[in-house]
């Protein structure tokens, strides 16, 4: 029992000692939120414009001041309004227009 405890020390050192070689991580990763996302810093108006363009069309902007952006878009047939996020640049919430 010892000597088969001694071979395996011996042979875990002999595979330490051989090395083996060193990782190199030369790798981007590119992260992709989908729709609207975290954009690290408040987005213009633009911008959320354009994040609503990709579901809706017809946008026109109502309303970029403060913590939402304010859009109408049409989908549909119909038209809504549509609110965006301007630190996250996610839609928060969509109504239908009357």
């Amino acid at each position: 029992m010892i000597r088969k405890t001694l071979v395996a020390i011996a042979f875990g050192l002999s595979i330490m000692a051989a090395g083996a070689p060193a990782a190199k991580a030369d790798v981007d990763i590119n992260i992709n939120l989908g729709f609207g996302g975290f954009y690290g810093s408040n987005i213009s108006c633009r911008q959320g414009e354009r994040i609503v363009e990709r579901r809706f069309n017809q946008v026109v902007p109502r309303n970029c001041r403060g913590s939402r952006f304010e859009y109408t878009g049409r989908r549909n047939g119909k038209w809504y309004v549509i609110k965006v996020s301007s630190r996250s640049g996610r839609i928060t919430d969509v109504r239908r227009w009357r």
